[in-house]
């Protein structure tokens, strides 16, 4: 199956190349572009696709240019994993910054891939490939540097609010959305939205495979 990829790069020679060489393999197409991180958001919960790659230095939002900093980037790796999308999508950075510090910054946000521009031909399929498998791949002339340096994975449970995680924990223990509601003086409903909520941000799609994932990262306990 082909793997789908959202380009967002404020430059438009930039991301009509990067969906250029993209489009040139047999497994990935491009199911979209955007120009600012605010539209890279939107397109992301439109077109639902397996990867993007993403401009670290962008606008946020088109109408305001001015506003281009490594910040923005960070910001749009967050709101992706709180965007209503039923399975988050992987990001790999695509960036002329590659200073060790800022590439740490990406990944510990929850990039899983980073690729300098000038690498953009040879890296850029390999990293998304990558992605999409859920490895990490790093440009060859970060990882000399950065290899004995990278952060640990972030847990997924990181991406759960305080509350997700209780609701998760009695899931697993087997527990109704009744039962839950009753023991956090809450409505089913609301228990029945949380759930949701952690399925969506653990990128999973039904209780069975929430149940695995919790078990696998602990949250059980």
């Amino acid at each position: 199956m082909s793997i789908r990829v959202l380009v967002a790069d404020d430059h438009p020679i930039v991301r009509h190349g990067v969906c250029g060489v993209l489009s040139e393999t047999d497994d990935i197409t491009v199911v979209g572009q955007a120009s600012s991180g605010h539209e890279a958001v939107a397109r992301a919960i439109e077109t639902q696709p397996d990867v993007i790659v993403l401009d670290l230095t962008m606008s946020y939002d088109a109408d305001r240019p001015s506003r281009r900093a490594p910040k923005v980037g960070l910001d749009v790796i967050a709101a992706l994993r709180d965007a209503d999308i039923p399975a988050v999508p992987a990001v790999v950075v695509l960036s002329v910054h590659g200073e060790a510090d800022t590439v740490r910054s990406a990944l510990a946000a929850g990039a899983v891939g980073y690729v300098l521009k000038e690498s953009l031909t040879s890296d850029l399929p390999t990293a998304v490939r990558a992605a999409r498998s859920g490895n990490i791949y790093l440009s060859a002339e970060l990882s000399a540097v950065l290899t004995r340096q990278l952060p640990p994975p972030r847990p997924l449970s990181d991406r759960l609010s305080p509350r997700e995680r209780e609701v998760v924990a009695q899931i697993v223990d087997g527990h109704t959305s009744r039962e839950i509601a009753a023991a956090l003086f809450t409505s089913p409903k609301t228990v029945e939205k949380q759930r949701r909520d952690a399925m969506r941000k653990l990128g999973v799609t039904n209780v069975a495979a929430l149940v695995r994932v919790a078990l696998d990262q602990g949250l059980n306990r």
